[in-house]
């Protein structure tokens, strides 16, 4: 974990694992493969997996309290003989495999060293062994044998591994994040704007999202995202999604405004109607008139007031500014979203 983020606390654990729908199923699915005694893989966030693994002992002890929650911290270079040696001295020293078996975890599994036992065991490098010791594990595994969850953000064969990203979508970040931005000074749309820029930068970490989520995301992202992101960060993908999010919600604001202006000044605007735009478009209704055409036609005091005039600027500015792939400023933003009202 980057070492200037804050962990989740006991109140956002509960609110990621068992609010947020993508993550409680998640969290479902592997306490089924638990109940069930198998050794699963699980790809998380390496961010998540501290938080993960306090949720999930929680679950477990809840459905069955004799269950025993172990770790065990696994050697990057360890070969899949020296884990199982490992991991039986562990829980039987005195064990002696039996050289006739077919595997040696097979071995351990059937003779119930690791019987009543959930293992959490944290992987930093890909094992290519590992395909092959969950398939002998749940092949000899049946009831009160044991389980291993092997935790890792490496990429794991899929046939053995529960990724959370397949459960995790954009609107489960979101809303997590606009949950944590409850006590903030934003208002209802900056707050959902926040959380949406969130959704885009955190992936399906829950910790990145609870330290990217804050007032200081809208007011100066570019920072935080650095200092939360870190090594991860990227200037052009967070202007990329910082336009991307800018352009979800100002265009809708944009449209209303204009159909707005138009309605306001509808008489006027007849009176310069019919017309042939530079490109040869015919507009004869006023609700065909893009913000180009308004801003053309409408100049001065032809059509509107100075107020709308004023307002006609904004908007026009905001939308041919966003439409050539520039980011508007805080402070244009928040006055967008106060039109919205």
């Amino acid at each position: 974990m980057n070492k200037n983020m804050t962990p989740l606390n006991g109140e956002d654990l509960e609110a990621w694992w068992e609010r947020v729908p993508g993550a409680r199923r998640f969290l479902q699915d592997m306490a089924s493969e638990a109940e069930h005694n198998k050794a699963v893989v699980a790809d998380i966030a390496e961010d998540d997996v501290e938080g993960f693994i306090t949720i999930f002992s929680e679950v477990i002890q809840r459905r069955n309290y004799s269950t025993v929650i172990e770790r065990y911290d696994l050697n990057n270079d360890s070969g899949e003989e020296d884990f199982v040696t490992e991991l039986a001295a562990k829980f039987a020293p005195d064990y002696v495999p039996d050289l006739m078996s077919d595997s040696m975890i097979m071995d351990v599994v059937s003779k119930g060293i690791l019987s009543g036992y959930v293992v959490f065991i944290k992987v930093n490098v890909k094992l290519n062994w590992l395909t092959d010791l969950v398939s002998d594990f749940n092949k000899v595994n049946s009831l009160d044998k044991g389980t291993l969850i092997f935790l890792t953000s490496d990429t794991m064969p899929s046939q053995i591994t529960m990724n959370l990203t397949d459960y995790i979508s954009p609107y489960d970040v979101q809303f997590f994040a606009i949950n944590l931005l409850e006590d903030t000074h934003l208002s209802q749309i900056e707050k959902l704007y926040t959380a949406t820029l969130t959704s885009k930068l955190a992936g399906t970490s829950a910790v990145v999202a609870k330290n990217l989520a804050s007032a200081e995301l809208y007011q100066n992202g570019l920072e935080l995202a650095k200092e939360v992101l870190g090594n991860s960060f990227s200037e052009h993908r967070f202007e990329q999604v910082v336009w991307e999010t800018q352009i979800q919600f100002a265009l809708p604001i944009v449209e209303t405004i204009r159909e707005r202006l138009i309605k306001r000044n509808q008489a006027a605007l007849n009176k310069i109607l019919p017309v042939a735009d530079e490109f040869g478009k015919f507009l004869e209704d006023p609700l065909d008139m893009e913000l180009r055409h308004l801003h053309f036609y409408g100049g001065g005091d032809k059509v509107f007031s100075q107020s709308d005039w004023e307002l006609l600027e904004t908007v026009y500015r905001i939308r041919n500014d966003l439409s050539h792939l520039f980011t508007i400023d805080t402070e244009r933003l928040k006055h967008l979203f106060t039109l919205s009202d």
